[in-house]
């Protein structure tokens, strides 16, 4: 069995990481100590005793809406002081429906393989996992392999046969371990303001930057069929309200007629009021037929030249149009 101790070994020279299981954190502090404000940064510190602590890793899932509203508005205020913290990186899961019941999802699988790619990219020297779950078992003897130290720490109710057979050294956590790593009220009060500083818009922050807010406007989502329907009956109102006669007393008078001028007056019962100007001129002159009567309207064409009798030398010229004889005349 590995050797447990509350205080871990301080050497200066040794690189330290620390892997934090969110979740199973939160429900052993409920537990035991009965609160959960606990100073992540001198939580950590405390681990490390001294040594050089490079990042601390924190996973956890986010409360959802079939959560009490409370208990997500508790855990807003926290990840967002977790995210204030210093060489703190935040990494949360999902959950996924099981049955009946909601299961935390992707939590493990992120610890394990962070835990394994640091140590593969000398990253430190140790690995402190709070954690006593049985499932990292493979992961912390794939860090060993390598060269590396694990450090779990974990109460003594809380961790796992293969936990403590596969660990280098057990920290045992203790309710005393925790003296002076709670918030104070102040602190409480303070994390409270941080929750509710207003944020800073894109535009705000890169003031000398790109138009972000067109950015967005062009790659906005579609609007779901619901808000398309609710638009589209609300530009029909618009348009119906537009198109519908206003009230007598708000209503433009219409504009009066206009009287057309003199010359653009007919002449005739059916003739367009037709604008002549001087550039215009007949073409013939004015028909003398008795079918025009005189009348512009009717102009006749101009009568070809009449024809010679080529019997009678100096006979008159014969008519182009043979006069139409009347009935007296037969």
């Amino acid at each position: 069995m590995p050797k447990a101790t509350t205080s871990p070994p301080s050497r200066v020279d040794e690189r330290v990481m620390v892997f934090i299981d969110g979740s199973n954190l939160y429900h052993v502090l409920g537990q035991i100590c009965g609160r959960h404000d606990l100073q992540f940064e001198k939580f950590a510190s405390k681990l490390s005793n001294g040594r050089d602590l490079r990042r601390v890793y924190y996973y956890n899932v986010r409360q959802e809406a079939f959560e009490e509203r409370s208990n997500a508005s508790d855990q807003e205020k926290f990840l967002q002081s977790l995210y204030d913290t210093p060489y703190l990186e935040v990494k949360l899961g999902i959950w996924k429906q099981r049955g009946a019941t909601m299961v935390e999802k992707g939590v493990d699988v992120m610890l394990a393989t962070d835990l394994i790619t640091n140590a593969y990219k000398n990253h430190y020297d140790t690995a402190i996992v709070v954690s006593g779950d049985a499932d990292f078992y493979p992961a912390l003897q794939a860090v060993k392999d390598v060269g590396k130290h694990v450090e779990v720490a974990a109460f003594d109710t809380n961790v796992s046969a293969e936990a403590a057979r596969v660990t280098d050294l057990h920290i045992k956590l203790t309710k005393t371990f925790f003296t002076g790593l709670w918030m104070t009220r102040a602190q409480e009060r303070a994390r409270a303001a941080t929750h509710r500083k207003p944020e800073v818009s894109d535009e705000a922050a890169s003031p000398n930057g790109e138009d972000k807010a067109a950015t967005r406007s062009a790659t906005r989502r579609p609007q779901s069929l619901p808000n398309r329907r609710r638009n589209a009956s609300a530009s029909s109102s618009r348009r119906d309200a537009a198109e519908k006669p206003a009230p007598a007393a708000t209503r433009r008078p219409e504009p009066a007629p206009v009287e057309p001028r003199p010359e653009e007056q007919s002449s005739g019962p059916e003739r367009p009021n037709i604008r002549r100007t001087p550039s215009r001129r007949k073409i013939g002159g004015t028909s003398s037929h008795p079918a025009s009567n005189g009348s512009d309207s009717a102009l006749a064409r101009p009568r070809p030249p009449a024809l010679r009798n080529p019997g009678v030398s100096g006979a008159p010229l014969l008519p182009a149009v043979a006069e139409p004889v009347s009935a007296g005349e037969s």
